[in-house]
């Protein structure tokens, strides 16, 4: 990033609840796009903020929340995209320079892994807005990608919001994924058998199942059912066998945090494991509690 790559030109408070000071303050700036595709940027932006609003427990907890939109513009449009990378995909090869240097491929080994110079963004939603709880930045791309960690990042891909919304549950909550691999189910998955860990920080994701001691106790759906819910029965590979209970249904399914046994997620289904699902309850309940200091009386 360098000055020759572009710029900050401007912040807008696009969702305005209150004061700074006594809000959960989200700031979304834009790398990879042109001048002239400033507004396909803002698009996105509303894009995101519309489903945002409607996803629950955001669409209950709108009043504590301000939006600002940190408009940026690159010299080139779109992101870097490596013609080889670590899982064997092939890249189109594209050189970009943009001001936060964004580029697909970030851990040289998995294509879908978007990436930027985090502490560039970072220093640019601060000083835009010194108060930001988040910060998220949106690659003018339409090719799939997304990763979260200090900024969630995602591309201008048409399932960008789900993205969005699931990166955002890492970066704002520090969800775990709960999806049980790392390559991918249909691909070999060496060393994600079975966790060897302790107690992870996650709030989403655990290795106890004991009715008194797992996190998630106090939303179990139903405390006389056996822990842990389901148990995968080869832990070589991820668990095939359907869901046996609803789809809002908290238990302990086993397969999370890329392992296929050893540590489990509180529903079958969420939007940390699969795009498309709501956050389950397990994760509705962190978020709230989170949310807490900015709601009003």
């Amino acid at each position: 990033m360098t000055s020759d790559d572009g710029g900050v030109i401007g912040v807008q408070k696009v969702i305005d609840n209150g004061p700074a000071s006594k809000r959960f303050n989200l700031v979304i700036l834009g790398d990879g796009y042109l001048r002239s595709e400033l507004p396909s940027f803002a698009a996105h932006v509303a894009k995101f903020i519309e489903a945002f609003k409607a996803a629950a427990p955001f669409d209950s907890l709108w009043p504590a929340i301000n939006i600002y939109r940190v408009d940026v513009v690159s010299t080139d449009s779109g992101a870097l995209d490596p013609l080889t990378c670590g899982d064997q995909s092939v890249g189109s090869g594209r050189q970009t320079r943009t001001y936060f240097d964004s580029t697909f491929c970030g851990d040289g080994q998995i294509r879908r892994l978007l990436t930027c110079n985090s502490q560039a963004v970072l220093s640019a939603a601060q000083a835009a807005v010194p108060e930001a709880h988040m910060t998220m930045l949106i690659v003018n791309t339409e090719e799939y990608g997304g990763s979260g960690g200090q900024v969630a990042t995602v591309s201008a891909h048409p399932s960008s919001v789900e993205i969005a919304l699931h990166e955002m549950g890492h970066t704002a909550f520090g969800f775990a994924d709960e999806y049980e691999y790392y390559a991918g189910c249909d691909r070999a998955d060496a060393g994600h058998d079975r966790a060897g860990q302790p107690e992870p920080v996650e709030p989403n994701i655990t290795v106890d199942t004991t009715l008194e001691q797992i996190k998630w106790k106090d939303v179990l759906s139903n405390r006389l059912d056996p822990l842990p819910t389901t148990s995968n029965p080869d832990c070589s590979r991820c668990d095939p066998q359907p869901n046996p209970q609803s789809d809002d249904y908290v238990g302990a399914f086993e397969g999370a945090g890329y392992f296929h046994c050893g540590l489990y997620r509180g529903s079958y289904n969420c939007r940390m494991r699969q795009l498309g699902h709501p956050f389950c309850m397990v994760c509705q309940q962190a978020i709230r509690q989170s949310f807490s200091p900015f709601l009003l009386p």
